[in-house]
């Protein structure tokens, strides 16, 4: 289970043709056709732009440092609006779209405003997309498939929304928002399926929502685990996600156990809600730590802290093992109440 992700480099190349057409309130709007470049189109847009990307397969990464641009493909099917690597060396060649921070004077400027929508990015070394150091990014109808590291991610950053994006087959994860203490993230509408670690990894991040988003068939499904930066992880509301039949086996790598069959974790995690979810036959396929339907336990295992705070609430479980509720009894405050569910360890947590 890899907690801590190396540092992140990011280049830039462009060259291509473009088409512009005046746009209301001094915007443009910027029309990019297959066989051209969409960082071309980035180089030449300005603040408030509005780049369209034609259906059609675009070969290598964009890089984006300009506030307020956005991005909008054709769809995120085959036959829509495709990113796959290519030569040229933006975003250091290993990652679809990456939103970074500027510098101006010696300090870095997080870029502001993002949107991201109805693109398919996939086979990329490291991440589909990621804002790093940014701020009010929105991620919308997008599809992230087989990236080597996560399919969509916020690292540092603040106010990023992941609305109906659709994860698959993530090395690590498919969504991930992380060391970020007052992240204010949003994460809304998203599936996360069949990722070889984490549906959703939400690490050392706080102040955030993730309601309505659905993880299937991944090793851990929706994990909330503080390995012990600043700010840990609190503040969390999960609700009304449906947290399903993650049964993959993920073995034990740098630094972290063997994961399977773990529906909702919460490791080292205080002061989360965790409200009206469906969390149904999540199982582990071997022997792996913290399996189980809503799992709340420490992660000092990993450089984090005991779980403490936590409330768990109205939550509807079925077919989890070894149960459906499961603390270690090490942390503090941890209140289970009115949960729909057969069994628990210890016993007496289900109402």
């Amino acid at each position: 289970m890899r907690l801590v992700r190396r540092s992140i480099a990011v280049g830039a190349m462009a060259a291509g043709c473009l088409a512009v057409s005046a746009a209301a309130a001094g915007a443009a709007t910027i029309h990019v056709s297959a066989g051209h470049s969409i960082q071309a189109a980035v180089d030449r847009a300005h603040r408030g732009d509005t780049i369209v990307v034609g259906a059609g397969v675009y070969h290598g990464g964009v890089k984006i440092k300009k506030n307020r641009l956005t991005l909008r493909g054709a769809g995120d099917g085959r036959s829509g609006t495709v990113i796959k690597p290519g030569s040229h060396k933006s975003c250091d060649g290993t990652s679809g779209i990456c939103i970074g921070s500027r510098v101006s004077h010696g300090r870095p400027i997080p870029t502001v405003g993002t949107h991201i929508s109805r693109f398919r990015i996939q086979g990329f070394r490291d991440f589909g997309a990621i804002a790093f150091d940014a701020r009010k990014t929105v991620f919308r109808n997008n599809k992230f498939i087989r990236n080597d590291e996560y399919g969509v991610a916020a690292f540092s950053s603040k106010k990023t929304k992941f609305l109906h994006n659709v994860a698959i087959e993530g090395e690590v994860a498919g969504i991930y928002v992380g060391d970020s203490s007052h992240a204010n993230a949003v994460l809304r509408g998203n599936v996360a399926r069949r990722n070889h670690e984490f549906g959703f990894f939400l690490r050392d991040a706080s102040h955030a929502v993730a309601a309505h988003n659905r993880a299937v068939h991944n090793c851990l499904g929706m994990a909330l685990i503080n390995t012990g930066s600043p700010g840990g992880v609190h503040d969390w509301t999960l609700r009304k996600n449906r947290v399903l039949r993650n049964q993959r086996r993920c073995p034990a790598g740098e630094g972290g156990p063997p994961i399977s069959g773990t529906g909702i974790g919460l490791l080292g995690a205080s002061r989360n809600v965790v409200r009206d979810n469906l969390v149904k036959g999540n199982r582990p396929a071997g022997a792996a730590a913290f399996p189980g339907g809503i799992v709340v336990a420490s992660s000092t295992m990993f450089g984090g802290s005991n779980a403490a705070h936590n409330r768990i609430t109205h939550n509807r479980l079925r077919h989890n093992e070894p149960a459906d509720l499961l603390w270690d009894g090490k942390g503090k405050g941890n209140r289970f109440t009115h949960n729909r569910c057969q069994t628990s360890q210890p016993g007496g947590l289900c109402q």
